[in-house]
């Protein structure tokens, strides 16, 4: 190869994001997870930053026209997509443009539509503008992700805009034009207007091809923003620079001023010649750089077929980023991360992307291919080391308590006792809340205690389970008439999947108390006394001794054989069953 694919950059104390959040990383334990690549930059690029920094005063700088007609002669030779100029703004990222895009073309208290599983900005770039989360499921058919259209128009009902990824982070899709066509339809005759994400959309291996959703013709032109960058093709994230491309006049227009407001007023010196100097001098860099990838997708597809065939591995279409369901390891998806980090291995675990994608990982591929051997490796000890543990121990004992599923293993301690059983003489709510000093357990037992005559008069009892020490709960047994758990190793909830969120987004998104406390004003929040750090929110919550703060409730009926007759897992925060229906329910 005329370029450098092989040597693994040492990223340590450099500031590196990726490098920064994986325990121990190194050139031989590099983490491959946040989507920027393990490459060096392409020298052309680089000689162009030098030339700017050598000959320039570094003040505040526009886009010029050669800027301009880079930008134009790649969509129009990579892409045959025919740009003018003043459709072009400047964004120092995608994210940022997501926003702005948002705010653009709709209002407050608006819905905006997402594809899920998908990167997990779209969801925060929705909440922070003040507008409601629409999501319309994507449909798994055996590792390959297809759209579901009836869906799509039911919400496109509901909706004034949608974020589309195109090609889809993180399953690998790049959509037909077939397919584009259907959501341009959809999304033009609703109203609804595209936000069209291409960062991914040189990324395409072969025997795939990308279609721009804006040539597909129809209405689509004048209903859609196309979000492009170098960043991702030639891994120039750092420099901070996105091309918008929006032919609508109005919204061009709109959007411009969005991003004022926002005070963002240009990008960085360095960003300007970086893209020139990619667009105009790096395609060759570019092809060489996704032979490297797809040979490392064709190595995973491989590994995974010979040593692992119950992980399934989504074809890799385009972008950089392999999706893979480890659901058949048999492992919960917190158990997964564990073993993965144990390792030291770091991928981005799959519920960053949204529920759909708990028990999934993703991997980035954008690296030497000795990096992902290595990484395949440990992978394989990791999952043999937990198998032998399974043989030795016994495995876990894990289920979701669905409808017709028995419960099992329910061993308990309370003021009562330990290790107790359910009698069976009665139906029993089990309702697994937080924690006894959290205020929305205290509205939750407050609430049970009110309603607890209508319970017994069901014939139904109510074990009422928290991540609080059964001493403690002693002292406050007498207050209530139904039996306290204590379960503060959070073994119950563990052992029948009542899972924390995956972060504070995933607590918030679509909760309807939380709407009705912030109105369409997003900012609220930061008087709500139970949000201690927004800056936490595109994060997982970090494993602590102690109560779980992102745990979700779930609530379980069981009749006297032990078969679940009621099920409801909270999704939200404050995502609670209606009392009379839990009666309801009970009393069949």
């Amino acid at each position: 190869m005329k370029y450098d694919f092989t040597s693994v950059p040492d990223r340590r104390n450099c500031g590196s994001n990726k490098w920064n959040a994986a325990k121990n990383a190194s050139t031989e334990n590099v983490p491959l997870s946040v989507a920027d690549m393990e490459f060096y930059p392409a020298p052309q690029i680089v000689s162009a930053i030098k030339k700017t920094a050598e000959s320039s005063v570094l003040g505040y700088t526009s886009a010029t026209e050669e800027y301009y007609d880079a930008v134009i002669g790649w969509m129009k030779r990579r892409h045959g997509f025919d740009v003018k100029k003043e459709w072009i703004i400047n964004t120092p990222g995608v994210v940022d443009a997501l926003a702005i895009l948002i705010q653009a073309a709709t209002n407050p208290g608006d819905g905006v539509i997402i594809l899920t599983p998908v990167y997990y900005p779209f969801d925060m770039a929705v909440l922070a503008k003040s507008r409601k989360i629409i999501y319309s499921e994507l449909i798994n058919k055996d590792g390959r992700y297809e759209i579901d259209y009836a869906d799509l128009e039911k919400k496109c009902k509901k909706a004034k805009a949608i974020l589309f990824c195109n090609p889809h982070n993180p399953v690998g899709r790049v959509w037909t034009e077939e397919e584009l066509s259907r959501v341009a339809d959809i999304c033009c005759r609703n109203g609804v207007f595209i936000i069209d994400d291409e960062i991914h959309h040189d990324i395409i291996m072969p025997g795939y091809k990308h279609t721009v959703m804006a040539k597909i013709g129809g209405q689509v032109l004048s209903n859609i923003a196309v979000c492009t960058a170098p960043s991702k093709s030639f891994n120039l994230a750092g420099l901070q620079c996105s091309n918008i491309i929006i032919p609508d006049s109005k919204i061009c227009a709109k959007a411009t001023a969005c991003s004022l407001f926002n005070m963002q007023i240009g990008l960085n010196i360095f960003a300007y010649p970086s893209c020139i100097a990619a667009y105009n001098e790096c395609e060759d860099w570019l092809e060489e750089m996704l032979t490297v990838v797809h040979g490392n997708a064709l190595l995973v597809e491989s590994f995974m077929a010979e040593n692992f065939p119950e992980i399934k591995v989504s074809p890799l279409e385009g972008t950089y980023l392999q999706w893979l369901d480890m659901r058949g390891l048999g492992m919960t998806h917190t158990e997964l991360r564990e073993m993965l980090e144990g390792a030291g291995l770091y991928l981005d675990n799959g519920e960053m992307f949204g529920p759909l994608g708990r028990g999934f990982q993703r991997i980035n591929l954008a690296c030497a291919k000795a990096t992902v051997e290595k990484a395949l490796v440990r992978f394989k000890n990791a999952v043999e080391q937990v198998r032998k543990g399974w043989e030795e121990k016994g495995r876990p004992y894990h289920k979701t308590l669905l409808v017709g599923e028995k419960l099992e293993n329910f061993v308990y301690d309370s003021p009562r006792g330990t290790g107790l059983t359910l009698t069976g003489d009665r139906k029993t709510l089990i309702v697994f809340s937080r924690f006894y000093d959290c205020e929305l357990c205290k509205a939750l037992l407050a609430m049970f205690t009110a309603a607890y005559p209508m319970f017994r008069a069901a014939g139904c009892d109510i074990k009422f389970v928290m991540q609080t020490d059964r001493e403690v709960l002693s002292a406050h047994q007498k207050k209530f008439p139904f039996e306290l758990i204590g379960d503060p190793k959070c073994e119950l909830y563990d052992k029948y999947n009542v899972f924390e969120a995956d972060g504070i987004v995933n607590m918030l998104a679509g909760d309807k108390l939380i709407e009705l406390a912030i109105g369409k004003n997003v900012y609220k929040l930061l008087n709500l006394d139970m949000i201690e750090s927004i800056n936490s929110a595109l994060e997982p919550a970090e494993k602590t001794e102690g109560p779980r703060e992102n745990q979700l409730c779930a609530f379980v009926g069981v009749d006297r054989d032990m078969r679940v007759i009621y099920s409801h897992y909270s999704k939200t925060m404050t995502d609670l069953p209606d009392v009379k229906e839990i009666i309801g329910m009970l009393r069949k």
